[in-house]
Formats: C-alpha cells, sequence, structure tokens
C-alpha cells in the first residue's frame, strides 16, 4: 500500500474510487483495512481515501505527536497533499475524535462530517484507569495477555461468532503491532480534552451513527454530539459496538444516503 508523509509522520493508506473525494478515520487498535465494506460500497461514487493513522497498523510509530489536534494535522496534511480538500469525511471512534478536531481547526478542509460510535467529551475517569492498566501491561512486554480480552470490548458479539477468522486475523496483527504506538495512542484518547462547547462552530452537514451496543461510548454522547452540531442527525444502528465492522451493509447505506444528499447540491453546480 502507499505511503505518504505528512506533519513529520509517514502513514500508509488506501485510495481507491473516483468522484467526490471522501476521507475515513478508523477506531483504535483497527486500520484502513476496516473500512473495506465502506471503500467498495462507494467508491463508485467517491474518491475514497482510508489512512492508517499514526502509529497504527502499517503507519509510522513516532517518539511523540499522539495528542489528537496534532493528528487532525496529519490528516490535513494528507488532504492537501492529495489535493483533496473539501472532502466528506467519516470518522469512527478515534477517528471521529480526529475528525471533530479537523472540522474544528481546519474548517476548509470538510464538506460534510461522519461521527459513529464517537465523543466530543473527555474519557470517563473509571474507562481511562482501565485503558492505563492495558497500556502498563503493554509496556511491560505483556500485550499477548490483554489480547484475548479485546473484541467484547470493540466488536458485538454475534460479529465475534460468525467471522471467527476475520477476528482472529485482527488479533494477530495487533499482537504484531509497535506496541509503543498502541500504547502512545491510547493514553492521547484518555487524555483528550472536551470540545463539547464548540460543536455549534461545525457547520457543515453532519451524521451521527452510533451502535446502541456500544460499550465504550455511552448513546448518550452521541445525542450530545447530534445536539450539539446545527442540523445534525442521530441514526442508531441495532446490534452494534463498532458500527461499520458489526452492520457494515447498513452503516454503509446510511453513509450513502447521506453523502449522496448533500453533495447532491455541488454536483449541480
Amino acid at each position: 500500500m502507499p505511503m505518504i508523509e505528512s506533519n513529520g509522520v509517514r502513514l500508509r493508506y488506501i485510495r481507491e474510487g473516483s468522484g467526490d473525494p471522501l476521507l475515513l478515520l478508523h477506531g483504535y487498535m483497527f486500520g484502513a483495512d476496516w473500512w473495506r465494506p465502506q471503500i467498495d460500497a462507494l467508491r463508485d461514487r467517491f474518491d475514497v481515501v482510508a489512512v492508517d493513522l499514526r502509529g497504527q497498523m502499517g503507519s509510522e510509530t513516532t517518539s511523540d505527536g499522539y495528542d489528537l489536534w496534532n493528528q487532525a494535522e496529519d490528516v490535513h496534511g494528507v488532504l492537501g497533499q492529495l489535493d483533496m480538500a473539501p472532502a466528506h469525511c467519516v470518522g469512527l471512534s478515534m477517528g471521529g475524535m480526529i475528525g471533530l478536531r479537523l472540522a474544528l481547526r481546519h474548517p476548509d478542509d470538510l464538506r460534510s462530517l461522519v461521527l459513529m460510535d464517537t465523543s466530543a467529551a473527555p474519557e470517563d475517569p473509571d474507562r481511562a484507569e482501565r485503558y492505563e492498566g492495558m497500556a502498563e501491561v503493554a509496556m511491560a512486554g505483556e500485550l499477548p495477555a490483554v489480547i484475548p480480552g479485546l473484541p467484547p470490548i470493540f466488536l458485538a458479539d454475534d460479529f465475534i461468532l460468525e467471522h471467527r477468522e476475520d477476528v482472529d486475523d485482527w488479533l494477530r496483527r495487533v499482537e504484531a503491532a509497535d506496541h509503543l504506538g498502541l500504547v502512545r495512542t491510547i493514553r492521547a484518547i484518555n487524555s483528550r480534552d472536551d470540545v463539547s462547547d464548540r460543536l455549534g462552530e461545525i457547520r457543515v452537514p453532519a451524521l451521527v451513527i452510533h451502535g446502541e451496543q456500544d460499550v465504550a461510548i455511552p448513546m448518550e454522547r452521541a445525542e450530545q454530539l447530534a445536539a450539539g452540531i446545527p442540523g445534525a442527525r442521530l441514526r442508531t444502528v441495532d446490534g452494534a459496538h463498532q458500527s461499520n465492522v458489526d452492520r457494515p451493509e447498513e452503516t454503509s447505506r446510511m453513509i450513502r444516503e447521506f453523502l449522496l444528499e448533500v453533495a447532491a447540491p455541488a454536483a449541480k453546480a
């Protein structure tokens, strides 16, 4: 897969399709490859780019720079170098947190924003403590000890049962990944600031999608997002933790319908 250097980091990315530019930002411990159902569903109408974020999967692990505002600068540079701005942006979980910050710092980069299973609020202190414990285990060189407990945190039970090979492949890739990148990333998520009071600054069309079984981010966070962004809509996905993975056809359809609606005025111009 191609690599691009942006904001001092080398990032792996996938680019397929043609049409209006579309940026996909994944969640923690995943990567661009996990957007495959959405890429396949959208590439006939959109120029789709999915990026492995800093320190994850195929992208470079740097000694610093994991702050979510700085990672927004990473993807701002990608859009600029690939001549894709303004683009539609779909962000899942951590990717949504970065997408929010991109919208606030570089509003001209975006045409629309889809926020999936994510939050504008800071991390819950109890969850932050739990995640820090996992980070300390990884720093001690014992990452394999936490691997078996990851699937229920990120994926719906039926997906785990029905796609065991995909889950096992993901776990192997997590275990083979640079643990420093994973640790630095989760600490950036844990220490993120609260941007809830700035949601009113976002002026692009926005759709909030949230899995009803998301255990990491409660539904009330999605409701707060949709209420805070002017004109935003909220749609829920039954039986999903990580909506784009657990319910790929349903979420791909939601994304496509929304993007075609908001792209229509530009297409007629």
